[in-house]
């Protein structure tokens, strides 16, 4: 990341209702002061340790986050390029996608933390249209293989912001 480059991935500490929360979210700090703090782009919410530290045994995952992942996996994604000849290799079965950070070789099973989700795929190879579905086992930070790459995958982030 450059000097001016801000970081798309951050905590926010957000009084609620008389509570702290703390939040991390997909979005830079800037376009959070400029247009607020939307519950979509917030990954998860955690209790920080008593340091203050991050604590990744107490984050829990934002299901609404979840669902614009899906709706997201659901658009462009699902008609890359790369997509499409992946489906032709397996028709009639599901496209599983390994997250980008996963470093298992290609002979090995990753593991399920390191699997974002499947797509169906129909007889004639081809991507079933929004069959995208999340796997619930996977780590948006594992503590063997790190952060997901998808929080660094600018078009996501776009996206989820409607940015041009």
């Amino acid at each position: 990341m450059s000097e001016h480059e801000l970081s798309l991935l951050n905590v926010y500490e957000v009084e609620d209702q008389g509570r702290t929360r703390y939040l991390v979210g997909f979005l830079d700090p800037v376009l959070a002061g400029s247009r607020g703090i939307a519950l979509r782009a917030m990954i998860g919410e955690f209790t920080p340790r008593a340091d203050g530290e991050f604590d990744l045994g107490t984050f829990e995952v934002n299901p609404e986050f979840i669902a614009a992942f899906e709706q997201y996996m659901n658009g462009e994604p699902s008609r890359s390029p790369a997509m499409v000849e992946q489906a032709r290799a397996v028709p009639g079965q599901w496209l599983y996608l390994v997250d980008p950070r996963n470093t298992t070789p290609p002979d090995q099973d990753p593991p399920a933390a390191d699997i974002l989700g499947r797509f169906a795929v129909d007889d004639e190879g081809q991507v079933v249209p929004n069959s995208f579905q999340y796997n619930n086992g996977h780590l948006w930070f594992s503590p063997e293989s790190g952060v997901s790459g998808l929080l660094l995958d600018k078009r996501f982030y776009n996206w989820l912001h409607q940015i041009p």
